[in-house]
């Protein structure tokens, strides 16, 4: 079915993007290591805790690599009304949450303060389990009087007053708690302290989709913009530094590899490895873009989530649920499989994972049929690994790019893809170089597909196109 381009929709387009990963601290830096095929990975050795005995659930395989943040989870102080007294027990995931919201802006060509404020919407995918505030407040409760009673069942001995000075002692060893400490641990609060700083009064959610985050938000945000909730509506999902505690917990859930390299839609992939990071998205109407004269990235064509029932028993994803996803965001784009040049999939090193994606793909795009053009398969957790809650973020931030320089990037080195990939019939092939992307125009413009799993095996499909200008 051939598209043609209309602007008598109105359509939704990214104008600005902010991106800190591992040793990428901006769009230009990310996409340049993205072109150059280099991966992030360091060890995350000394932080592996000691198996429990008789708790097999921790005997899982941890990662001896990730991809770390280090100095990029830093802030600017003139972002953030530095100087200001810090408490060692708040939340500091608030602050990473407004740089990247500040850097998003300035990206789009904007301030982020002297906004229109009331105008402005917001929508974070974020939800550690643990983050620095939660756990000191419960080391300061359960955990204390946990660790008194410890004291006390191995020295019964013990006398009250004893007892009162080791339970004063570690609680001075603690960062001190109080009020706002403790609501910094909530994650409603990101949204709502990224508002307060920059003066945002209107709607500013942080929700929890797992993976698909960041294709909930861009749906959100898209929904805002229509419904003329808002006129500027930043979407975005981040991932902050990983604990051994988070990683050995997942592990249960998500096939991690003890290897350096993390390989998508290779044969010798044994697993997926971490990352941590984030990106936010400035997004507009199309006509009040052109009418700033914004830098266009791209047009989000529409997103397409479908949930799928928790089974863990069962492996995941679901092949019927992830082509729903799929065909839900043709369907609502009027975009026909076979227009779409790069398929930003999941990509996520797990063989039963990578191996459905490619049943699916291949069953989308059909058989090849002579002289027709090949769609370009590529993963970015080759570069900065699984960034988890902020992996949906990092393909859409990929693809955006992608579009916007009008070159299809390289997945990092793999070392044997799949069979399937390398038949002169595969309707797809596995991006191992960089290329230039030499279709566009208003009738045949650049596309592109960028695919998320979650755990529980919700698929997510968001299409990006091209404003061609």
């Amino acid at each position: 079915m051939a598209y043609v381009y209309s602007t008598s929709r109105e359509d939704i387009v990214i104008t600005g993007i902010s991106c800190r990963f591992a040793e990428a601290g901006d769009p230009r830096s990310f996409w340049q290591r993205i072109l150059s095929g280099q991966s992030a990975f360091v060890p995350f050795a000394g932080e592996q805790e000691e198996s429990v005995p008789g708790k097999p659930v921790f005997d899982r395989t941890f990662p001896d690599f990730a991809a770390r943040l280090g100095e990029l989870y830093a802030c600017s102080a003139s972002d953030q009304y530095f100087p200001r007294e810090m408490n060692a027990g708040e939340n500091h995931d608030l602050f990473f949450a407004v740089q990247l919201v500040c850097d998003a802006l300035r990206d789009g060509g904007m301030q982020p303060r002297g906004l229109p404020t009331d105008r402005i919407s917001l929508r974070l995918g974020y939800a550690p389990p643990f983050n620095t505030a939660s756990v000191n407040w419960l080391q300061h409760t359960f955990f204390l009087e946990q660790a008194v009673g410890l004291v006390q069942k191995f020295f019964p001995g013990a006398t009250p007053s004893q007892l009162a000075e080791i339970r004063e002692r570690l609680c001075a060893s603690l960062p001190d708690p109080n009020a706002y400490s403790f609501l910094s641990a909530l994650g409603s609060m990101t949204a709502a302290w990224t508002a307060h700083l920059l003066g945002f009064a209107g709607p500013a959610f942080v929700l929890d989709a797992g993976v698909v985050s960041a294709h909930q938000a861009l749906q959100g945000a898209m929904d805002d913009l229509s419904a003329r909730r808002c006129d500027i509506a930043l979407a975005g999902a981040l991932q902050p530094p990983l604990t051994a505690a988070f990683i050995q917990g997942l592990s249960g859930t998500c096939s991690f590899s003890s290897a350096r390299r993390l390989q998508p839609f290779g044969r010798d992939a044994s697993g997926t490895l971490p990352g941590e990071g984030g990106a936010v998205f400035v997004l507009k109407r199309l006509k009040d873009a052109l009418k700033s004269g914004d830098r266009i990235y791209a047009i989000v064509r529409s997103t397409g989530i479908v949930a799928a029932s928790l089974d863990l028993r069962q492996r995941v994803p679901a092949p019927e649920r992830l082509e729903r996803a799929y065909r839900r965001a043709f369907r609502t784009s009027d975009v026909a499989p076979e227009s779409v040049q790069l398929f930003e999939a999941h990509g996520s090193g797990v063989p039963h994972t990578d191996q459905v994606e490619l049943d699916v793909l291949f069953d989308l795009l059909g058989t090849r049929a002579p002289g027709t053009p090949l769609a370009g398969i590529g993963s970015v957790k080759g570069n900065f690994g699984h960034t988890l809650w902020a992996a949906g973020a990092a393909g859409i931030a990929k693809a955006a790019i992608a579009i916007s320089e009008k070159l299809l990037p390289p997945t990092v080195e793999v070392d044997h893809p799949y069979v399937r990939l390398l038949s002169p019939r595969s309707p797809a092939y596995l991006l191992s170089e960089v290329r230039p992307w030499l279709r566009g125009n208003k009738k045949d413009p650049r596309r592109a597909c960028v695919a998320a799993v979650d755990f529980t095996g919700t698929c997510a499909v968001a299409v990006l196109e091209e404003y061609p200008e």
